[in-house]
């Protein structure tokens, strides 16, 4: 039986263009990603570098790869989720526009039916973890900080 997406959402409070902003403005995104090389182009390849001081020296070593596939504004952003030799996942994060001026941001992480369950589980278990507690909450955090 394959695993199923991650699938997570935040209500952020903050008008969704200036969480778009967030999302896809290098100088931001690097400050909830935790990413280096981010730009907002299609076919950009970046890196989610999870130990600060890699990532302050700009050391990929141990970084996930990721490929920025689609942005559409103000609205969806989905880029690929990797390491070299292995079968791609995605990652699509989607803003809606709330009727009280808030912004609901809805993340999903597909692709998991490329690998055998037992031997990934518990990579995507972990991810679903830092999805849900480290990364919505540092979108929100940075989209509220204005």
């Amino acid at each position: 039986m394959a695993l199923a997406n991650i699938e997570h959402h935040i209500r952020i409070d903050a008008p969704r263009a200036r969480v778009w902003a967030v999302l896809t403005e290098p100088a931001l995104v690097e400050q909830w990603l935790g990413c280096i090389g981010y730009r907002a182009e299609i076919g950009t390849i970046f890196y989610m570098q999870p130990d600060p001081a890699r990532r302050a020296a700009g050391s990929i070593e141990g970084a996930t790869h990721c490929e920025l596939e689609t942005l559409e504004a103000p609205r969806r952003m989905v880029f690929s989720w990797f390491l070299p030799g292995t079968p791609r996942t995605h990652v699509a994060i989607e803003l809606t526009e709330n009727h009280d001026g808030s912004t609901t941001a809805m993340l999903v992480h597909s692709g998991w039916d490329q690998f055998e369950p037992d031997a990934i589980r518990q990579i995507r278990d972990m991810l679903d973890g830092g999805w849900r507690s480290f990364v919505l909450p540092g979108l929100k955090r940075v989209a509220e900080a204005s």
